[in-house]
This record gives structure tokens, sequence and C-alpha cells, in this order.
């Protein structure tokens, strides 16, 4: 077992590639700067358009990660966006038949400013005047 390893491990090193360790020099990860952009997908009415969006963002260079969740009709990416856009990601989701739009993080402040409030404050018993 020891020499199989080590015949793996020397193998890797001496080809100089990193495409064994699940790397390639069009997804490389850890020393570039990326960005997380969280979609809202809609039209998805099963695993399947999950998978098949997960795909279509894999092809595209500049793309390092998407996980698609058809149960939340939800995509999460992380990109680098010296390579791609955030447009190009919607585009690519949208031309493989699915509505894709940016989720907005609400803060405190934008909940203030809509009324939106927690539980605890909106459930709250009124007092008697």
């Amino acid at each position: 077992m020891k020499a199989i390893l080590f015949t793996f491990l020397s193998v890797a090193l001496v080809c100089g590639s990193n495409a064994a360790f699940g790397q390639s020099k069009d997804k490389p990860f850890g020393d570039t700067n990326t960005k997380v952009v969280e979609l809202k997908v809609t039209g998805m009415t099963c695993q399947g358009c999950a998978d098949q969006v997960t795909s279509a963002l894999s092809e595209k260079k500049g793309v390092v990660k998407s996980d698609v969740k058809f149960s939340e009709n939800s995509a999460s990416v992380t990109y680098d966006p010296a390579t791609i856009t955030e447009t190009e990601i919607i585009k690519t989701v949208e031309d493989t038949g699915f509505k894709a739009e940016p989720v907005k993080k609400s803060t405190k402040k934008d909940e203030l400013k809509t009324g939106s409030t927690d539980a605890s404050s909106c459930c709250a018993p009124k007092k008697k005047t």
C-alpha cells in the first residue's frame, strides 16, 4: 500500500500538474481574489434542472465553485471577478432556460426602513392605553 501511495505522489510531483489534486489552470484556488454572488433561480422543476445549471456554470472560465439548490430555488456562485462578471454568470443561468436575479441581503437598516421586524417585536403584546 505504501508503494502505491509513494508511486502516485511521485508521479504527481514529477509531472508538475496540479490536476492530480483537483485543481486546473482554468480554475485555480487559494491564490485568487474571489467573490460570491447569491442568486434566486426560478423555473427549476427538479434536481435535474439544478444539475443543468451547475454544469453550465462549471464550464465557464472564472467560476470557481457553484452550489445550485432546486429545493431553495437558489444558487451560490464563487467566481474570479477579474475573469467573469456577475452579469455573465446570470446570463449563463438564463441561457440554460431559467430566470436568475441577485439576492439582496437585507440589513437592520433596510428592515427599519421597510418596517420589517423580527418575530420577537411583532408578536409582543400591545400595551393597553
